[in-house]
This record gives C-alpha cells, sequence and structure tokens, in this order.
C-alpha cells in the first residue's frame, strides 16, 4: 500500500516513498505550510524530479508565497544516503514549473523528501512582502 500524504509541523513538510511501484509519476497530498496548501510531484524519467508547488486558488492568486527553502532527499538503498538541494531564497512559486530539482543520481527503494521553509512571504501588488512566519517575543 503507498500513501501520498505528507506530515508537517510548523515549517517542515515530510513525503516517505516507496519506489517498488513502477509508477513514474507520483503527487502528494496537498499539505498546509503557512496559509498555502502545498504539493510535491515525484516524476521518474530519465533523471528524478521532484516539484513543489503551492496550489493557487481564486483566493490567493493575487498574493503567491516568496518562499525560501531547503530540500533534501534521504535514501535509504545502499546505505542511508542524502542529498541536498542548495538552500532556495525569496523564490516567487505560483504554479509547478516554478520549482524543479533534477536529481541525476539513481534513487530506488524507500526514501524521504524533506522540505525545510526558512521563510514564507506574501506577494502583493500593492505592499511589501510580509512573512507568514512573524516572530513574536
Amino acid at each position: 500500500m503507498t500513501t501520498d500524504r505528507v506530515d508537517t509541523t510548523a515549517r517542515l513538510a515530510q513525503w516517505r516513498i516507496d519506489t517498488s511501484s513502477s509508477s513514474t509519476y507520483r503527487k502528494s497530498d496537498p499539505f498546509k505550510i503557512g496559509k498555502w496548501n502545498w504539493r510535491l510531484v515525484l516524476e521518474k524519467n530519465r533523471n528524478l524530479l521532484i516539484k513543489l508547488y503551492p496550489e493557487i486558488t481564486s483566493l490567493n492568486k493575487d498574493s503567491p508565497p516568496i518562499a525560501s527553502f531547503i530540500i533534501q532527499v534521504v535514501c535509504s538503498l545502499g546505505g542511508r544516503k542524502t542529498l541536498v538541494h542548495p538552500e532556495i531564497r525569496d523564490k516567487q512559486l505560483r504554479c509547478n514549473g516554478d520549482f524543479v530539482w533534477a536529481i541525476e543520481v539513481p534513487l530506488g527503494g524507500k526514501f524521504i523528501i524533506d522540505v525545510e521553509f526558512l521563510d514564507l512571504k506574501t506577494a502583493s501588488l500593492n505592499f511589501e512582502p510580509e512573512s507568514a512566519f512573524r516572530r513574536t517575543f
């Protein structure tokens, strides 16, 4: 049985995947970080592609997120191997093609995709971007 559920905390999303299936396309269930619902997509062709994007609705289409995050893949095949994408800073994400990570190392078996959101800002035409993770002391 496969699950497309993503476990979350306030700033972390974790998707556990068993790639023993022959599926070439997997999409996670939506998960909420900040005020947006997000999805992760896994595509297998020559490379393994990982996509991260917010679900844009009529309510939030005028204020897409500006995200700063770190994404990594932890693979358990042949020992524990971790691949880390360089930190993404202040990238506006509107659609499923705005963040794509092509992994050229073959991964099989079970692995975990971790996304740590360092900051999420609301984009607006009229105002300065505002952090969704306001710090209160």
